[in-house]
């Protein structure tokens, strides 16, 4: 009887905390909803990036179609990021320090696989769920399959080694909004080919691909533009009658054409010449501002001090084995920050030589637009100007 009865208090105490902690985590979920909007992206009210940590822990290859150079891959992909609206004060609730919470309710980014021919997602949305800390960091699993295009290279068959790749990327978000920091997967990942192939080796990289904004606007519109003139001169061909000459729209429209041609050919030599600056990495020089009437951006750009005050002292290194240890953690720990510190002022000065360029070819937008525009409006009052000459006279050589 006292078993059954020990069993019995066991049971009801169990069943008593579960519920304290089902009530925690309720409350607990309330609190950090209350306030919570998913539509605005976190850090969006003081202009940061959000960091995006992802890697790869799962990648099975189910099938690679050489004849249609497409590969099939089982694939889970880890992101890890952080909101500070998701953060609490775990003594508020019970020392509760991690949070299940449903993916529908919090913002989540936004990537997509450009290059698969179809991507479907193993977890649907009520089914699909995040873990938060404390801290507001975040933790997301996603299970994807996805088959995308992988190019066949057949130089070595039968003794080929071939790379796949599944790129992802941000819609819209650029790297001023959200920014991605690639890690290598972890050592208990696991990764598998099929019956044919092996799986070799997986690795993480992370690519940026710079805006070009205003100048491809430029160059789409001068080739629509093109285009349509294009049209509309087979339409007028279409329309007249045939004839050895050309009649007088026909010379407009060939004017503007190659009046549209060469703003399409100096838009695309300045978008190259752009590139190729930013890519430099170093500011326009005095004299191109001097060349175009500007001056340079004087706003300071804040850098850490990179004093190395212990390159001219000996440090003793620790001879206990707990001391040790704390010694090297914390030299990983400085040499992390200094990475870290290094990255982010090579971004800082990355879009402060991008920003610059930008001002400077921006100048030499207006200049040839203004210049464009006057040819353009020369050309249509040279064409119009033959509406308002008086009618001609017969001419005496006139015969039937």
């Amino acid at each position: 009887m006292r078993f059954c009865d020990l069993l019995t208090t066991i049971i009801l105490w169990s069943s008593t905390v579960l519920a304290d902690l089902y009530s925690d985590s309720g409350e607990l979920m309330n609190h950090v909803l209350s306030d919570y909007d998913k539509r605005v992206r976190p850090y969006s009210d003081t202009g940061k990036p959000v960091i995006i940590d992802m890697t790869i822990v799962l990648a099975i290859l189910t099938e690679l179609r050489e004849n249609q150079q497409v590969a099939s891959v089982v694939l889970s992909h880890v992101q890890k990021w952080t909101d500070p609206k998701l953060a609490w004060n775990p003594k508020e609730f019970n020392n509760q320090r991690q949070l299940i919470i449903p993916e529908s309710f919090i913002w989540v980014p936004k990537l997509f696989v450009y290059n698969s021919m179809d991507t479907k997602y193993m977890l649907t949305d009520n089914r699909h769920d995040v873990r938060v800390d404390y801290t507001g960091r975040v933790k997301m699993n996603i299970p994807q399959y996805v088959t995308c295009i992988c190019r066949i290279s057949i130089e070595l068959f039968p003794f080929d080694t071939q790379f796949c790749a599944i790129a992802q990327a941000s819609p819209l978000l650029n790297t001023d909004e959200m920014d991605v920091n690639a890690t290598q997967p972890p050592k208990d990942s696991y990764f598998a080919g099929n019956a044919e192939w092996a799986a070799i080796d997986v690795s993480v990289r992370h690519m940026k691909f710079m805006e070009d904004g205003e100048y491809r606007a430029e160059v789409s519109l001068g080739l629509g533009s093109l285009l349509a003139m294009t049209v509309l001169l087979d339409i007028v061909a279409g329309a007249m009658p045939k004839s050895n000459s050309i009649p007088l729209l026909g010379y407009y429209i060939i004017a503007v054409i190659v009046l549209c041609a060469i703003a399409v050919c100096i838009s695309m030599g300045f978008l190259a010449l752009s590139r190729q600056f930013i890519q430099t990495e170093k500011l326009p020089s005095a004299f191109a501002y001097r060349l175009l009437w500007m001056q340079p951006n004087k706003k300071r750009m804040d850098f850490w001090e990179t004093t190395e005050y212990l390159d001219g002292y000996e440090i003793d290194i620790p001879k206990f084995p707990d001391l040790l240890a704390i010694y090297t953690s914390l030299q990983e720990i400085v040499h992390a920050q200094q990475a870290f510190r290094k990255k982010l002022e090579k971004q800082q000065v990355q879009r402060a030589v991008e920003k610059e360029w930008n001002r400077l070819f921006s100048r030499f937008d207006y200049f040839f637009l203004f210049l464009f525009q006057s040819l353009n409006i020369l050309i249509l009052l040279f064409f119009l100007r033959n509406a308002w000459l008086p009618t001609p006279s017969l001419p005496d050589d006139f015969a039937v």
